[in-house]
């Protein structure tokens, strides 16, 4: 399908204005920590950030639907959804480390997939963006998922869910499963910036339970994009309302999945 040139420059444009406020608050003394849980923060900065992302599209496509983290969420009538991360990695933020980001992706009804989407990277100024059948790219250069085909020299990405204390959910079951089968595992605390990072090369793989969609809305279309894989833990097909995502350099894919659902049997 062909998408609107004008949705494309505005996920790009909105995502980076968004990344302008994130760096405007950053180990500021103006920022607010509150706590849905906790080991769930949110900041005056995420609301903040979302009050201009949810505007600027109401604005700009006002027949759009938007899901948002912080719930500014609205229903439209048109065939496009907005998934709205207004800052991913909100524990990092809030600590004054450098690793976090917006994230962006708008889901097509009629093509049931997402479309379009970007991630923004105000620390270190990369913007990684992606188009359906268009490719990936960072900063306007396109990139590609790296070549490594063994998993034993492969550097893998991961999260830890909010439920900590569950075992059956917390993910440390998955991550001793993988742990002395690889090179290394990194957890950087931003879900949209580890699957960029897979999409770029700089990472071979990544796994997670228990997102959400506007976590992985434009990650996901990014790894593609970029030639990896993508998909739920099994190898099926991708559901962005299923919390468990798996993505790969595409070598990898069926390594890790036997490992994954090993970890389930």
């Amino acid at each position: 399908m062909s998408i609107d040139k004008n949705i494309i420059e505005s996920v790009i444009e909105f995502s980076r204005n968004a990344g302008n406020i994130l760096s405007a608050g950053f180990r500021s003394e103006k920022t607010v920590v509150s706590y849905k849980s906790r080991t769930d923060l949110v900041t005056n900065i995420d609301r903040e950030s979302e009050i201009y992302i949810v505007s600027a599209i109401e604005e700009r496509f006002p027949a759009h639907s938007i899901v948002a983290e912080e719930g500014a969420s609205r229903d439209g009538n048109s065939d496009f959804i907005w998934y709205v991360d207004p800052l991913d990695a909100t524990n990092n933020f809030a600590h004054g480390i450098p690793f976090f980001c917006v994230s962006i992706g708008v889901y097509s009804k009629v093509e049931k997939s997402v479309v379009c989407g970007a991630v923004f990277d105000p620390c270190h100024n990369e913007m990684f963006h992606a188009t359906k059948g268009g490719g990936a790219f960072c900063n306007g250069v396109p990139i590609k998922v790296s070549g490594i085909v063994d998993i034993g020299i492969a550097l893998l990405a991961t999260g830890f869910p909010y439920a900590k204390n569950d075992m059956g959910k917390n993910n440390l079951t998955e991550f001793g499963r993988f742990l002395p089968n690889i090179q290394c595992i990194r957890r950087m605390g931003s879900a949209a910036l580890d699957l960029c990072y897979v999409a770029s090369g700089r990472i071979d793989g990544f796994w997670e339970p228990l997102l959400k969609p506007w976590d992985t809305a434009a990650g996901s279309l990014i790894v593609q994009e970029a030639g990896g894989t993508v998909t739920k833990y099994d190898g099926s097909v991708y559901d962005l309302e299923y919390p468990q995502i798996l993505a790969s350099n595409g070598n990898l894919h069926k390594q890790m999945t036997d490992i994954l659902t090993k970890t389930q049997a």
